[in-house]
Order: structure tokens, then C-alpha cells, then sequence
């Protein structure tokens, strides 16, 4: 469970801009990764993920397709008593993109796949970005899940990037989300046993892509969420609690 149409989005949208120079164009990417901790939409989910994806992007113009695959492990905390272990997530997805000026639309599908639980679902989304030209890129994204968890999550962010070379950028991210009917935002208030619906929590984070040599990234970074106190944000049922995540990952663009 990640940001997909921050991933493909903008791979997709790296393919678009060298296509306006030939009819068509195919990019993809292949990562590796590892993290602190696996938190997902303001909850946190285990502890030591390991992860892996490859993306590809094909665009026409301002057209543009998306498609890719995510495979996370990472080990899940005791809960009341019981044992913590490892668990396994493989997600799939797809993307159709479209730019008109400096805005680009994108139309999305997510399915996740849990081999070790009966917890698999799916979402369709729906996003926006609008960038400026000094580096300033706002996005929307809205998702429904359609599935198990039955209901939609809206997050808005803006970002920055300062380029201090050809190799080497600072990334800055800060967002808010709101959610209803969720069934993965479970209430944290005394007694609920429904969803915590309206504002979610923010996070902030920074990220030093390095391409240390043509088409390969490192990739280390940092983020901060702090969730609502009504919102349930680990597996033990406690809310409003703030995570600090720590990350790598190597890329290798083709």
C-alpha cells in the first residue's frame, strides 16, 4: 500500500515530456527499498519493510499509460498476547494519464493482494497536479475502494524540489487527508466500532535523490505523520499517535 500515483504519476509524466519530441515513448523503472516501518496512511502497519517495484510508462504526447507491481515484507508487532510475524503484500496496478498545460489528470486502479490474510481489496482513483515552474507542484488524489474496505480516502499535498545539480535534489512534501467510510481508518473513540471519517492527520517529508551514475538513484528520505485522535494509528487500537519513518531505496531507471 503506497503512493501510486505519486510513483507512476510521475514516471508517466517524465515519459510524456520526452515524447513531445517523437510519437511514442516507453520508460520503467526497477527499485528496491527498506524503511523502519511500514505505516500507511497514517497507521502503522509493522515494523522493518522490505520492498521491491517495477514500474513502465508509455506516453503519446500529452497521453500517457502507467502499470507496475509492489511486493512488501515486513513483520507485524504482537498483538494481545499474540506473537507478531512476518507478513507479505503484493500490490498491482495501472494508470491512464492526461496533461492539458501545466495540470495532468490521472485515472488509476490498485489491487492488493495479502497471501498470508483474507484482507485483499480494491480502489480506483482519481488525481490532479498542477506544477509550476519554480518546482512548486500541487496534487489532489481521490480513492474509493470498492472492496473489502469499502469506502473513499481523499489526500491533498503540495511539494517542492530544489535541484542543486544534475544528479542531486532535495525533495520537501507536506499533506492532509480526510477520509469516510473507510474501512482501514477504524474510530479510535471509546465504544465506536465504525470508521473514522473526516480529517485523518498531515505528515511531512524530505527525500535527497542522488543519480549517482546515469539511470541509477539512490534514494534516502525521511517523513512524519501525525495522526487524529480519533483515528486508530497501530495495530493495538491506540490513536492519534505521531511516527517518524526512516527509508532508502536504490533505483535503476530504463
Amino acid at each position: 500500500m503506497r503512493n501510486y500515483s505519486k510513483t507512476v504519476g510521475a514516471l508517466a509524466a517524465a515519459s510524456t515530456l520526452v515524447a513531445g519530441y517523437a510519437s511514442a515513448e516507453l520508460e520503467g523503472e526497477v527499485h528496491v527499498g527498506y524503511a523502519n516501518m511500514y505505516e500507511f496512511r497514517f497507521v502503522d502497519l509493522g515494523n522493518d519493510l522490505v520492498e521491491a517495484g517495477a514500474d513502465v510508462a508509455w506516453s503519446m504526447g500529452d497521453l500517457g499509460f502507467s502499470a507496475g507491481a509492489w511486493y512488501a515484507s515486513f513483520d507485524s508487532p504482537t498483538v494481545f498476547g499474540a506473537a507478531g510475524f512476518n507478513n507479505d503484500e503484493l500490490d498491482l496496478y495501472t494508470s491512464a494519464s492526461y496533461a492539458v498545460g501545466d495540470v495532468t489528470f490521472e485515472l488509476g486502479y490498485i489491487y492488493y493482494y495479502f497471501p498470508d490474510a483474507s484482507a485483499d481489496t480494491q480502489e480506483v482513483y482519481l488525481g490532479a497536479s498542477y506544477e509550476l515552474p519554480f518546482g512548486l507542484t500541487f496534487g489532489s488524489t481521490f480513492y474509493y475502494d470498492f472492496d473489502a474496505a469499502s469506502g473513499w480516502y481523499w489526500d491533498n499535498n503540495v511539494g517542492y524540489t530544489v535541484e542543486f545539480n544534475d544528479c542531486l535534489s532535495l525533495e520537501l512534501t507536506a499533506g492532509v487527508a480526510f477520509a469516510d467510510g473507510q474501512g482501514l481508518q477504524a474510530s479510535a473513540r471509546p465504544g465506536s466500532v465504525g470508521t473514522a471519517d473526516g480529517f485523518q492527520g498531515y505528515y511531512v517529508g524530505a527525500a535527497l535523490p542522488w543519480e549517482f551514475r546515469d539511470g541509477v538513484t539512490l534514494k534516502p528520505y525521511v517523513k512524519y505523520t501525525n495522526g487524529d485522535s480519533d483515528l486508530v494509528t497501530d495495530l493495538l487500537g491506540n490513536g492519534g499517535q505521531e511516527y517518524l519513518i526512516g527509508g532508502v531505496s536504490l533505483a535503476v531507471s530504463f
